[in-house]
């Protein structure tokens, strides 16, 4: 797969859009690399800048940049690049992906498909007949592995509410289901992006003991440090998160 993939949305007025081929039969695509670090970006060719209209920017802290990606049938982008990043799909549809050497794939992006991918260059066009939206969690800081406290990872304390999505490049994707009542032992995690697919209210308890209610809206987006906590769905519905856990240091 060539590493265009990783605009898939990264939506522009003018030039077209390429697709990476993209798994049509499964919810999740993981795409490694082998580099060792992340290519740092080239602002002349950030898809915020190339296609402002199309791709915004919704948070940008810590080396780790969130962005809504929208366009409609027929729009299309300029050639534009990505460091490593995770893609999340919300209204799928199809694309176009040309690369730079001319190279173009066609994939079909479902609701709900993530993945993880590396550095790439390319413009993309939505040749489908629906709007395509996506968040795009854009890594841009060195790729070294930071060891966490392996007891207090999430999946080990609460595995019944954290599943793995993807995991590459120093990057993990969690999906976090709490229904009403559900609540976790304290845990762990490193700096992160968060995605609310479905909101609720929730408690967090700090390690120290200290409270902090959150409401979590639907569509919301964040980027926290990392941290220790418990958490417990205080609301009424089910509370679903997207959770990007970026494993590297920030220098």
């Amino acid at each position: 797969m060539a590493l265009g993939i990783s605009l898939v949305f990264a939506a522009c007025n003018s030039g077209d859009k390429t697709t990476e081929s993209a798994t049509t039969n499964t919810d999740t695509t993981e795409q490694k690399t082998t580099m060792a670090e992340s290519t740092p970006q080239e602002q002349v060719m950030d898809a915020a800048k190339v296609a402002p209209a199309l791709y915004k920017v919704v948070k940008d802290t810590m080396g780790i940049r969130v962005l809504d990606i929208l366009y409609k049938p027929g729009d299309s982008s300029a050639m534009h690049s990505h460091p490593d990043n995770v893609l999340y799909v919300i209204d799928g549809g199809k694309g176009v992906f040309t690369e730079k050497d001319g190279t173009k794939h066609v994939n079909e992006f479902k609701n709900g498909m993530s993945m993880i991918l590396g550095p790439g260059t390319h413009s993309v066009k939505n040749v489908g007949t629906t709007t395509l939206k996506a968040i795009l969690v854009e890594v841009n800081r060195p790729n070294t592995k930071v060891e966490q406290d392996q007891a207090m990872d999430p999946l080990k304390v609460a595995p019944a509410l954290y599943k793995v999505v993807s995991d590459s490049l120093n990057i993990r994707v969690l999906m976090a289901t709490y229904k009403p009542g559900a609540s976790s032992a304290l845990h762990s995690h490193p700096d992160n992006a968060i995605y609310v697919i479905g909101g609720s209210k929730a408690e967090f308890t700090m390690k120290d003991g200290t409270k902090q209610v959150m409401t979590m809206d639907k569509g919301m987006t964040s980027i926290f440090p990392g941290g220790v906590h418990s958490v417990k769905n205080i609301g009424n519905t089910t509370t679903k998160v997207l959770i990007v856990e970026v494993n590297r240091p920030v220098n």
